[in-house]
């Protein structure tokens, strides 16, 4: 019973952050010309993805409950009532009526007080991510967006794992996640890489086979783990003229060659205007240029000056099974480097689903199995509390084996300089092009009056699904922010009632009653978007 007692209130104890944005400005790409780049790359070193599948299927038998449940859970009811409630009608009671039956009605015992005492108020629900697992059983996470707890706004995650009980799933373990705590973590875990600390632990301890067992890993376990595999692994920096603006994290699938999501290297090409790769040793190296690329798998392989670091060990993600280990080395404090740990919730079809917190700097990290093997990689499509997404490595076996036959100096690259001028042709070979459609793109040029209040260049403009964008070339990019070039149109926004509600990593968005403008810093290019709210 301790160990039931210890486990809940670390669980009751997860955070999160989701932010709160219709559009994710972050995937607006004007003009991308993503596939034309991977086309140009070195056919040799293409990368088969033929049963890789990662959309994210829900199940709307489950989400029904789980809107069920966070419609109760966040209802005028009282403790008394709700307990009442939720024992006689979702809680999972197991066909011998005990140890199972007996946990669950304690775990949402101590849920519900959690929520009372937090106070917690929603008005709505954001997303539903579920996971179906082993037989029986599931885990639904419910996004709440600008939630209310102890009077503070937070973004929060009500988590339920679910029992197929008499062909319908039950209650067994609620928890809830927020933002603050996780931030507390990531910030524990830096602080620790700085005092030259190595483990960085586990945010979540649950374990999906024994409710009852704190989940650890044996401390000499993984320093031993760290000590062999910290020279395969790399954190990723993007500067601009106002310093470090990007990090994000890498893998070596051969000696120099370090592999990363292709969505991360987007971000690093438009937003940074130098990029190098430093190791757990602290040392740093150039990156000489891209020699893979699969837009679809989200990976890039890029190659380094020199032949360099580890390469990883790929093991076989079809052997994993649920509440398997899995551990990261990389970075939180971009200095030096830790290990971390999360468990395996179900991978199928090349798509890994996983209870380990993830940042914005671990994404591109290199997930291994207990043994020191590589079994996947962790993406961006989730970045939200314990809960996060990964894509096997099997598909890389391939083309790990071609390029470490290869000699070094032959591997052929595409330099970034000559990347960045592809993706973006320079301004005196393009035509200014705009399709004008008419009234409705005429209502949305009046929004701060956008062509009178930007001295800049207009390169391209379109209107299409209800989005006017506008692509104007910054001749000062290196001089002058280009941020501050539109600083006359942002004031007449904030005049006619606009406010900011986001400004980060070169971009900044707007919300009036009606209309939303996003600004984005795109290269030596100024993006602005303008939408119905």
């Amino acid at each position: 019973m301790k160990k039931i007692l210890y486990l809940l209130i670390i669980s009751l104890c997860f955070m999160t952050t989701s932010y709160a944005f219709d559009i994710d400005i972050n995937k607006i790409d004007i003009n991308s010309k993503s596939n034309e780049l991977i086309n140009g790359l070195n056919k040799t070193y293409n990368i088969e993805i033929n049963d890789f599948d990662k959309r994210i299927i829900n199940d709307d038998k489950i989400n029904n409950l789980a809107k069920e449940l966070v419609k109760e859970t966040l209802s005028d009811k009282s403790f008394d009532e709700l307990y009442e409630l939720f024992s006689k009608k979702y809680l999972y009671t197991s066909e011998d009526n005990g140890a199972d039956t007996l946990s669950g009605a304690l775990f949402i015992k101590m849920y519900l007080e959690m929520v009372k005492e937090k106070d917690i108020q929603a008005d709505y629900i954001k997303e539903i991510r579920t996971i179906t697992f082993k037989e029986n059983d599931a885990l639904s996470f419910v996004f709440l967006e600008d939630a209310k707890v102890d009077g503070q706004t937070e973004d929060l995650i009500l988590a339920f794992w679910l029992k197929e009980s008499k062909g319908e799933y039950k209650l067994f373990f609620p928890w809830l996640t927020y933002d603050k705590d996780l931030q507390n973590y990531y910030n524990e875990v830096a602080l620790k890489e700085e005092k030259g600390e190595v483990i960085g632990g586990t945010f979540n301890k649950l374990s999906l086979d024994d409710q009852t067992e704190v989940r650890t890993i044996d401390e000499n376990k993984l320093n031993e783990f760290y000590n062999n595999n910290k020279l395969s692994n790399v954190s990723i920096t993007g500067m601009n003229e106002n310093g470090i603006n990007l990090t994000g994290s890498g893998f070596v699938i051969r000696e120099g060659i370090v592999a990363t999501t292709w969505s991360n290297f987007l971000k690093f090409l438009n937003d940074s205007n130098y990029v190098y790769v430093t190791d757990a040793l602290g040392n740093t190296y150039q990156i000489k240029g891209v020699v893979a690329a699969e837009a679809n798998y989200d990976i890039v392989l890029l190659k380094l000056e020199k032949e360099v670091l580890t390469k990883v060990k790929i093991g076989n993600s079809s052997e994993l099974k649920t509440n398997d280990d899995i551990l990261m080395i990389n970075s939180k404090s971009n200095k030096n480097f830790s290990v971390s740990y999360g468990t395996l919730i179900n991978e199928e079809n090349g798509r890994m689903e996983n209870l380990l917190s993830l940042s914005d700097s671990d994404v591109g990290s290199a997930l291994y199995n207990i043994n020191g093997q590589v079994i996947g990689f962790a993406v961006a499509d989730s970045l939200n509390a314990d809960f996060s997404y990964a894509n096997s490595t099997d598909y890389l076996k391939n083309i790990q084996s071609i390029l470490t036959l290869q000699n070094f100096n032959d591997i052929t690259a595409t330099s970034l300089e000559n990347f960045k001028m592809s993706y973006y042709r320079n301004v005196n070979e393009e035509e200014v092009k705009y399709n004008n459609t008419g009234k409705k793109s005429g209502e949305y040029k009046q929004v701060g009056n956008v062509l009178k209040n930007i001295d800049l260049p207009l390169i391209k403009a379109s209107f299409k699904d209800n989005i006017l964008s506008l692509r104007y070339k910054n001749e000062a990019t290196g001089m002058i922010d280009a941020m501050y070039l539109v600083s006359n149109y942002t004031k007449v926004l904030e005049d006619d009632g606009y406010e900011k509600t986001y400004d980060r990593n070169n971009k900044q968005v707007y919300i009036g009653d009606k209309y939303k403008v996003v600004i984005k810093n795109n290269l030596d290019y100024l993006i602005i978007l303008i939408m119905e709210k």
